[in-house]
């Protein structure tokens, strides 16, 4: 297992998006943060995020409802290009002065996997050369509508692999 510190945190959705619209995220202001490889072959993830009181009606809900939501996450620094994982919340535990919660999650989309599909698209679309390159740095940067499609897609192949749980009455086994 390796461990890792968890810089950043955002939910990306937990419905189905509709076709051709923008996936919103909700960033998750983390006191601290703690993510584990467990170095399976199931790319398994374990997650510790400590957070302020006012996140315990939000996540106990999941947690109650056994439903699975899509998550980008950035370890070691900020600036380090996000994961997405499916994840669901194992445990709400409150502390002294902060919550903590853990989190069990799949990697569903790793940041070459971005990369490879970002750049096939804009060869797809016709660009080249130093245009090919401007364009890609450009879309890297703000993240556009290349980065939506693919984890609208990473969302279709994680709910046919089973990853995705949509209510409690889903198999919550490990």
């Amino acid at each position: 297992m390796k461990t890792f510190q968890l810089c950043s945190l955002t939910i990306l959705f937990d419905d189905v998006p509709e076709s051709g619209d923008d996936i919103k995220g909700q960033e998750i202001p983390l006191v601290e943060g703690l993510i584990i490889n467990k170095e399976e072959a199931e790319k398994n993830w374990l997650l510790e995020a400590v957070l302020t009181p006012d996140w315990k009606d939000f996540f106990t809900e999941y947690l109650v409802n056994g439903q699975s939501f899509m998550t980008e996450v950035t370890i070691t620094k900020r600036t380090n290009d996000p994961a997405t994982l499916v994840c669901h919340v194992r445990s709400v535990n409150e502390l002294e002065k902060h919550l903590s919660v853990h989190l069990e999650g799949v990697l569903v989309v790793k940041k070459e996997d971005l990369s490879d599909i970002l750049i096939k698209n804009l060869i797809e679309e016709g660009y080249e050369g130093e245009a090919l390159y401007k364009e890609y740095r450009q879309r890297k940067k703000e993240r556009g509508r290349a980065i939506q499609g693919i984890l609208s897609s990473a969302y279709e192949e994680v709910k046919e692999k089973g990853y995705y749980r949509m209510g409690a009455d889903n198999d919550t086994q490990d």
